[in-house]
């Protein structure tokens, strides 16, 4: 009973003063505000490495070129030395790997009548779209057949769609990129902004990207499928050993391409993500502090304003517990009301920010009010303590 009066008596101190109440609060608000904001960026984007890491799956292997070397120095260059030759040998001789999808990727300007878009073309083969699970939401991806007549056939990203063509469907037009004119038969649908997205790319035959788009006889990527994830040391050994013999290295040479898995880079990916998030949830926890601090602040001045209303109390029959757990309980319920008005507007911001479906992280939620609560009392109790040590003649005098 004496607890749920002291809760009332918290509200009716924050209606005395507004102002005072509203400038206090937003220093709490805003802190779990922006612990909520980066708590949800963090979950969203790792959710989308969750979901292209079960499209890509954990057992597709990169093989890249290494960087060249001048003078012992790395420059920003690539190696010219993967070729499709490379993939075929790789697939042939490897029994941990079961499928290789060679690939070259340049710049080009994608033009449709009066607009163009600067986009990422990729030459490849069929078996890509299955590999890399990005199968077209509209039409069909090239064939054998296309890729063996080098067709001037492309499949567009969901981005490249949008920029060129609209809500239009882009099926059986003709676009030109680099100037030479290729039919859509095919469109990704929209994957979304992240690592591997294909939405600003396009897609074409690796015969066609290579003899009639960019003249060149060597690749910069080749996708190698292993059986499955445990296989992935033998499936390394097979690969490393048939390119350091096919690029004839000597036992003292290090590699002149690199293997990634795509698992691993995702969850660097989504490790460096976290450690950011990390650090700006700290410094959201300074304004949780400096909030604090306003709480405290305001308890001492209600202490001060208050002083005749505690000798009252106290001359009517309140120990100096009743009087410490009345001002610990307001400053509590400032605390709380601020971490409940930066959960509200945390929430909406981020549904107008992020949009999409609502994501509500109830154990960051929980630990805002655990936080907040914390910090009331941590900040109420120096405040409580002077109040309820009063003396009972001085503050009935106190004007």
């Amino acid at each position: 009973m004496i607890f749920a009066e002291n809760i009332a008596m918290g509200f009716q101190s924050l209606k005395s003063n507004p102002l005072r109440s509203a400038l206090t609060l937003l220093g709490i608000a805003v802190g779990i505000a922006a612990v909520l904001y980066v708590v949800v960026l963090g979950e969203i984007t790792r959710r989308q490495i969750n979901a292209r890491l079960e499209e890509l799956g954990p057992n597709l292997l990169t093989i890249r070129p290494a960087f060249s070397h001048s003078q012992g120095v790395r420059t920003g260059s690539n190696v010219v030395n993967l070729t499709w030759a490379d993939a075929r040998e790789i697939e042939s001789v490897s029994t941990a790997i079961t499928m290789t999808v060679p690939a070259y990727s340049g710049n080009a300007m994608v033009e449709y009548k009066d607009k163009n878009y600067s986009a990422r073309v990729t030459g490849t083969t069929p078996p890509y779209a299955s590999v890399n699970n990005t199968f077209p939401a509209e039409g069909r991806f090239f064939t054998e057949a296309e890729l063996d007549e080098r067709s001037r056939v492309c499949i567009l990203g969901a981005t490249v769609r949008q920029q060129l063509f609209g809500d239009q469907s882009p099926l059986g037009e003709a676009v030109n990129i680099n100037s030479k004119r290729f039919e859509v038969i095919g469109v990704f649908g929209a994957k979304g902004e992240g690592w591997g997205s294909p939405d600003e790319g396009v897609y074409i035959p690796l015969t066609t990207a290579q003899e009639r788009l960019y003249g060149v006889d060597f690749l910069n990527t080749i996708y190698a499928q292993s059986r499955s994830a445990k296989d992935y040391d033998e499936a390394l050994f097979d690969i490393e050993s048939t390119l350091r013999r096919n690029h004839r290295l000597r036992p003292d040479q290090e590699n002149d391409f690199s293997v990634r898995r795509q698992d691993l880079f995702l969850s660097t990916i989504q490790e460096a993500n976290t450690e950011i998030a990390n650090f700006i949830i700290i410094i959201a926890l300074v304004s949780l502090v400096v909030g604090g601090i306003g709480i405290a602040n305001v308890m001492l001045v209600s202490v001060t304003e208050r002083t005749r209303e505690i000798g009252i109390r106290r001359a009517i029959g309140a120990n100096r517990t009743m009087i410490l757990l009345q001002f610990l309980v307001e400053a509590m319920v400032l605390g709380i009301a601020g971490g409940a008005l930066g959960i509200i507007g945390g929430t909406a911001f981020n549904k107008l920010i992020i949009g999409g479906v609502i994501i509500l992280p109830w154990q960051w939620i929980v630990y805002s009010i655990v936080i907040c609560s914390g910090i009331g009392v941590a900040a109420g109790l120096y405040p409580a303590f002077r109040a309820a040590r009063l003396n009972v003649i001085e503050a009935l005098r106190y004007e």
